[in-house]
């Protein structure tokens, strides 16, 4: 008896796993199967993948019309492959895979897993593909490119602008979505051509510039806040270039908030573009022939109008001697690599530079934000008169003792420079800029006493650094 319990227990247990390998080695789909709504379920394997790729193909082939009103391009007939439509069937056959491989028990539990399951074939149109693709077909929508905004400067110095212009552009991710919605179901395909589909309006958004009127607004040059003329008729040709260059050089140089103004990379950036010219210099508190002559009329124009805005003074000297275009106190000299003119722009705001230097008149004019009932006042005043030295040089063609005065002497000054603030006109503050000393220049008297001449004492730059030039001497 127990032998035939044994046997039926055995047989059962034949039968249970003849049952199961029977069922895991079909070579259908599970019962109920759906893929985006396609009833699968029963297909032979062999007949699913053949009717998958046919599927795919078919809605590769759907013909798409695009329309779209930019530059009247006309429109545009092309299929869902050619637009680069994605269907993923690897992805598919990779999660109907456990039916086929594995094990019997592996394989069975998958098909009872998937019977009666809707399974999603994903269709994708990258964006990225789209826009290729309509790129080579509409030129004109992707060769057209957005124009800057413009701020002008009229000249009557209102700060005006210029709008920009925008380009339409297709929005390949908005236009992607839409052929997708419109593109057949896999499910009503069947190995023929989809039915067409007509997009009647192409997305289309606008590319703006980089420079936009409301960038430009938000940089705050609201108008001019200070300007500055100087003068320059009686120059050379060669201090002419040099001035016209180094202005042309800071016409339109913008400062953002915070930023530094710093002359000596203007003078490197004008010597590179224009290069210097030949024109008077100071070398050791005389003039001499040099290169770069006058390039200290335009930092000391600067240097006005700055004065006259408020701006933040980091770096400036004076001219080892008195020059003629300014007050004195009111000059900004340059040595390279000793000397430089440097400001702030502690406005908050842009500050624009503008520059016209034509006719002998060279003007610098500021333009940003500063209170309207703000202004400035500069005042300059000689503190202190230096007498000149005299100053002996050995002329052994004079009688013994006689001696001739060669070069009259200048006087030096001490001068302080105060800057004014007024509010609507009266004064609500005061701010010592600068004490400058302007070195005299020395009497020259020339003599034979039959020794050696002594010097008398005189005050001079404790080295020759060139001012107001980038060389010298230059003697023919």
């Amino acid at each position: 008896m127990r032998g035939s319990f044994f046997a039926a227990v055995l047989g059962l247990l034949l039968l249970v796993m003849g049952g199961l390998f029977w069922y895991a080695s079909q070579q259908r789909l599970p019962a109920g199967l759906t893929v985006s709504g396609w009833h699968v379920g029963g297909m032979p394997f062999t007949a699913f993948d053949a009717a998958l790729d046919a599927r795919i193909a078919a809605l590769g082939r759907t013909p798409v019309q695009l329309r779209t009103s930019a530059y009247g391009l006309p429109p545009l007939q092309t299929t869902y492959a050619q637009l680069g439509v994605q269907a993923s069937a690897a992805e598919l056959r990779r999660q109907l895979d456990g039916l086929r491989r594995g094990t019997p028990w592996e394989r069975a539990g998958e098909r009872w897993r998937l019977r009666h399951a809707s399974l999603e074939l994903r269709v994708t149109l990258p964006p990225a593909d789209l826009a290729a693709a309509l790129r080579a077909a509409w030129k004109p929508l992707f060769e057209a490119k957005p124009v800057d905004a413009q701020r002008v400067i009229t000249p009557d110095d209102r700060v005006t602008y210029v709008a920009e212009q925008t380009v339409p552009r297709i929005d390949a991710a908005k236009l992607a979505e839409a052929l997708l919605a419109a593109a057949p179901k896999i499910a009503s395909l069947a190995g023929e051509r989809g039915a067409g589909v007509a997009i009647a309006d192409v997305p289309l958004v606008q590319e703006a510039p980089r420079v936009t009127v409301a960038s430009l607004r938000a940089e705050g040059i609201e108008r001019k806040i200070a300007q500055f003329t100087t003068e320059y008729v009686v120059s050379s040709a060669g201090r002419r270039h040099n001035i016209e260059s180094t202005a042309a050089t800071v016409q339109d140089m913008m400062l953002k908030p915070g930023d530094v103004f710093d002359y000596a990379k203007v003078i490197e950036n004008t010597q590179k573009t224009f290069g210097y010219q030949e024109a008077p210099v100071i070398l050791d508190g005389k003039i001499v022939p040099g290169v770069g002559g006058g390039i200290c009329q335009v930092s000391t124009t600067l240097y006005n109008a700055v004065l006259r805005s408020g701006l933040e003074i980091v770096e400036r000297r004076n001219h080892s001697l008195p020059i003629s275009y300014v007050p004195l106190g009111q000059d900004a000299t340059f040595s390279t690599g000793y000397i430089n003119f440097r400001f702030r722009n502690n406005t908050g705001y842009g500050l624009l530079i503008r520059t016209v230097a034509a006719n002998g008149m060279l003007t610098v004019k500021l333009f940003g934000r500063l209170p309207e009932d703000i202004s400035y006042d500069i005042d300059s005043k000689i503190v202190k008169t230096i007498e000149p030295p005299v100053k002996y040089v050995k002329n052994s063609s004079l009688r013994r003792g006689e001696q001739r005065k060669v070069l009259d002497g200048k006087r030096g000054f001490v001068v302080e420079t105060t800057r004014i603030k007024r509010q609507n006109g009266k004064i609500i503050g005061t701010e010592l800029i600068s004490r400058d000393t302007y070195s005299p220049q020395p009497t020259v008297i020339a003599i034979n006493s039959g020794a050696d001449a002594g010097d008398g004492e005189g005050t001079e730059l404790p080295a020759p650094h060139v001012e107001d030039g980038i060389a010298g001497p230059k003697f023919r």
